[in-house]
């Protein structure tokens, strides 16, 4: 089966060409976009994203040991899987926690942001970019919920309260604190444990 193509509009404001959501998951049921991109489309532009680096890589593991072992049925875990929050944007957060639910998001209605009780992304060369475009992105989208794990810094950065101007509240936790999540009872993460 092909992918029907999206009725694709001039959208250019001269520098720049915006993409719906349609548009963008087009390209990928096409293969016009890959895995080997390693894109997202964040406020209507498809931004490339940089590769994996090895201090992101054991971020990631350990991460995703830590948040596995823990649920009890509080939250299903998603890595690294596209979430359709908001038109124009589709980001591949490196961790999503989701309302529990039995299926996983898997037979059933996709994740939408009401779902979402907090996302976590691992930065190392993308630092600016998650802590500023992509944090506003999400506020604005109404998740609830970010940490960015600030690899080069050793810390994690703490945004709640989205509106649509940004995250209303913003904290840092050193390497010898612990985050605890607004959503998730008893989610204490020992930011040591991210890094």
């Amino acid at each position: 089966m092909t992918a029907t193509q999206p009725t694709i509009k001039q959208q250019a404001d001269g520098k720049r060409c915006k993409f719906t959501s349609e548009q963008y998951h087009w390209l990928i049921k096409s293969g016009i976009l890959t895995t080997e991109h390693n894109v997202e489309l964040i406020a209507g532009e498809i931004i490339c994203m940089a590769l994996m680096g090895d201090e992101h890589g054991n971020s990631m593991e350990q991460l995703n040991t830590w948040l596995v072992i823990r649920p009890d049925d509080k939250y299903n875990v998603r890595c690294q899987i596209t979430l359709r929050v908001a038109e124009g944007f589709s980001p591949d957060p490196d961790f999503t926690l989701l309302k529990y639910r039995q299926d996983g998001y898997g037979r059933g209605p996709r994740p939408t942001a009401e779902d979402v009780l907090l996302i976590i992304e691992v930065a190392d060369s993308s630092l600016e970019y998650d802590l500023g475009d992509k944090a506003r992105a999400y506020a604005r989208a109404g998740v609830p919920e970010m940490w960015v794990v600030d690899i080069p810094n050793r810390q994690i950065h703490v945004f709640i309260h989205p509106s649509a101007d940004g995250y209303q509240a913003y904290s840092i936790a050193s390497e010898d604190e612990s985050v605890t999540a607004l959503l998730i009872t008893g989610l204490d993460l020992p930011v040591a444990e991210a890094l």
